[in-house]
């Protein structure tokens, strides 16, 4: 049976990579847990971010049953990070990836962290909107989706918007329309399922005025400001971060790097995406940026000394396995294990404070 499901899963993912037809799959039978419902002895949840199994896209059903088996290494969450609707004919519907993460959250015993994405990438640096935010009409069907999402599945977490700051670079105005709208749609979510905890997401390097290697941070000013356009309809503090957009070595990440964040915000702080490359930037080999796999697992035991003061939510790492170049060669190797799946010595580290709920 598990075998079945794994095979259904791969080919719902392959059908959305191609925009294909929908595949028939399973839905949650009862609520997710939610952050009121467990207490890590750590104190703040942990996870992993994306759908990313082993030797992925070309995954066999082996390595999408161990990527569901594994997930306890990483912590209680698996980021769910998808495009608001799966094609222009779809939208107002549940995404079919976040059906599916809610059917195998019971089976394999893990919490969905959902974001609904509102833009993809176009050129370095660039975005290209999904959203006409001045739209009514396709406003209402996005706040469809985000409202039937917390009716059907009660999630404990719900993002609308990734990296949205980086809306606000490209199109101030239309970022503007969008906080309006995010207003009106956290309390149509708080409406039907009170305890979900949303929020939308936030670039962390990008935000600070810098992120080097994104390739246009020339210019770039500090828009902490963007944190208060939301007023008290941010349950979380949440941002992205990748720190060696800028620095070199682990070492070189300021010791107020995180805790600078608290200056700005009375809200709790998390953390939905974290990474730090295993290997030198293929694009830039000879250049100081990237890394290497004791330069990562360094980069995890500063992390949680950078943020041991702060008050955490839930820390992410990103992707459970490398993507490789093929996909975006700025996070080509920043996942806790290689393409093929063999572990790194960064997991080992990450799952040592996973362990501090468990004892080992």
């Amino acid at each position: 049976m598990r075998r079945h499901h794994i095979t259904i899963i791969a080919l719902m993912l392959a059908a959305l990579a191609c925009g294909g037809p929908e595949t028939a799959i399973p839905t949650a039978t009862a609520p997710s847990p939610t952050p009121m419902d467990l207490a890590p002895a750590r104190g703040f949840y942990m996870g992993i971010a994306g759908l990313i199994p082993a030797n992925f896209p070309d995954s066999s059903e082996e390595d999408w049953l161990n990527l569901y088996e594994s997930l306890p290494e990483t912590g209680e969450l698996l980021g769910v990070y998808t495009s608001w609707t799966d094609s222009e004919e779809a939208e107002g519907e549940i995404p079919g990836v976040v059906d599916a993460a809610f059917g195998f959250a019971e089976e394999y015993d893990f919490i969905p962290l959902v974001a609904l994405g509102t833009y993809r990438d176009a050129a370095i640096g660039e975005v290209e909107t999904t959203i006409t935010w001045t739209d009514t009409e396709q406003v209402s069907r996005f706040r469809q989706t985000a409202v039937s999402v917390a009716e059907h599945y009660q999630p404990s977490y719900l993002a609308l918007g990734n990296e949205i700051n980086r809306h606000y670079d490209h199109d101030p105005q239309g970022f503007a329309a969008f906080v309006a709208a995010y207003s009106d749609i956290y309390d149509a979510i708080k409406a039907v399922s009170p305890r979900t905890l949303v929020f939308t997401i936030f670039q962390l390097e990008t935000l600070r005025g810098a992120g080097y290697l994104t390739g246009t941070s020339e210019g770039r000013q500090p828009r902490w400001e963007l944190l208060d356009m939301f007023g008290e309809r941010l349950d979380l503090a949440v941002f992205t971060t990748y720190p060696y957009f800028d620095y070199t070595s682990p070492a070189d990440v300021p010791d107020d790097y995180y805790t600078a964040i608290a200056e700005h915000t009375d809200r709790p702080i998390a953390f939905s995406e974290i990474g730090w490359p295993s290997a030198p930037l293929s694009t830039a080999p000879d250049s100081e940026f990237g890394g290497s796999e004791s330069e990562q697992a360094d980069f995890v035991r500063r992390f949680f000394e950078l943020t041991s003061d702060l008050d955490l939510g839930f820390t992410v790492w990103s992707f459970p396995n490398d993507i490789g170049p093929m996909i975006n060669p700025a996070f080509e190797s920043v996942s806790l294990r290689h393409h093929d799946g063999t572990p790194k010595p960064a997991l080992d580290v990450w799952r040592a404070v996973v362990d501090q709920d468990t004892g080992g």
